[in-house]
């Protein structure tokens, strides 16, 4: 394999586990693993590892090593500042270049999620709605912008769902009223509804971090 390739196979394998929260915020990486589990030297993992500093995902410590990026209240604040500001904009103004039967298949899939929104599968079906509602507009500024804020958004998304199981039945039921008045072309309360969504996804995510941060409190005075 070339060494491009071998630093593309790095990038997708620790930017995959980052995501994923298998690799952890603040979480040191042993570079000698990774070498190991991808099976390259150490050339194409510290080029994949720039590339994902450039994102980021990672910081590297000068002669102390890689460590994968915090989410801090800060961070979670400017992610959702965001989201609140474009996604119901997005709705209410390119809502109606959205299919209806793009639209009915979505709300099937919400209805008939159970309570594994968070779960692999349930990820990704929530990336495509969140997706489908920013690639109506064709705007690729935005669209790009949108993708590196659903990434940081994705460990959010874990780690909210990991300190609060009710939130999974919650997302469920706000996916469905934002679904059922994009089929009704009230594109308004389509819109207002993905705000609520947000609001309240900002409340499960800041509810997480606080739990995290009593819980490193603890562990420290142990």
């Amino acid at each position: 394999m070339s060494k491009s390739n071998l630093k593309d196979k790095a990038y997708s394998f620790i930017k995959e586990k980052i995501v994923n929260c298998e690799y952890m915020p603040n979480q040191f990486l042993i570079e000698s693993d990774i070498m190991e589990m991808v099976g390259a030297s150490r050339t194409p993992i510290r080029e994949a590892l720039n590339k994902l500093e450039q994102e980021g995902l990672v910081k590297i410590l000068p002669k102390r090593g890689v460590i994968v990026s915090d989410i801090t209240m800060a961070s979670v604040n400017e992610i959702f500042e965001v989201r609140l500001l474009i996604e119901p904009y997005m709705i209410r103004t390119y809502g109606e270049n959205i299919p209806s039967r793009i639209i009915q298949e979505q709300l099937d899939i919400a209805v008939n999620s159970g309570h594994h929104i968070y779960s692999a599968q349930g990820y990704t079906d929530d990336n495509a709605l969140h997706e489908l509602f920013i690639n109506a507009s064709g705007n690729e500024y935005m669209i790009n912008m949108m993708k590196q804020i659903y990434t940081q958004n994705h460990r959010l998304r874990i780690i909210s769902g990991m300190k609060r199981e009710s939130r999974a039945q919650e997302t469920k039921d706000e996916h469905q009223k934002i679904l059922g008045a994009l089929l009704k072309k009230d594109y308004d309360e389509a819109a207002k509804c993905m705000y609520e969504h947000l609001s309240n996804a900002k409340f499960a995510a800041v509810e997480a971090m606080m739990s995290m941060k009593m819980m490193s409190v603890n562990n420290q005075m142990k």
